[in-house]
């Protein structure tokens, strides 16, 4: 996958699981314990860190870049 696209794909998953977060405060979902559970545990870490990743985008990339010989 190119940056461009890796880029595209980290700010769509950004964007849907913000929209998830706003279901969990405004739905009568959040009172569902496993809808709880779900944003609390993997929710709100993978947009934190696919946040992280947006912002320190070039750093992200010169850690995980596997150089070919």
């Amino acid at each position: 996958m190119n940056e461009a696209k890796l880029r595209v794909a980290l700010r769509w998953t950004h964007i849907i699981l913000g929209l998830v977060i706003l279901c969990y405060i405004y739905s009568p979902w959040a009172t569902a314990v496993l809808f709880q559970i779900f944003v609390k545990f993997i929710v709100v870490p993978v947009i934190v860190m696919s946040g992280v990743w947006i912002w320190k985008f070039a750093t992200f990339n010169k850690l995980l870049r596997i150089k070919h010989r």
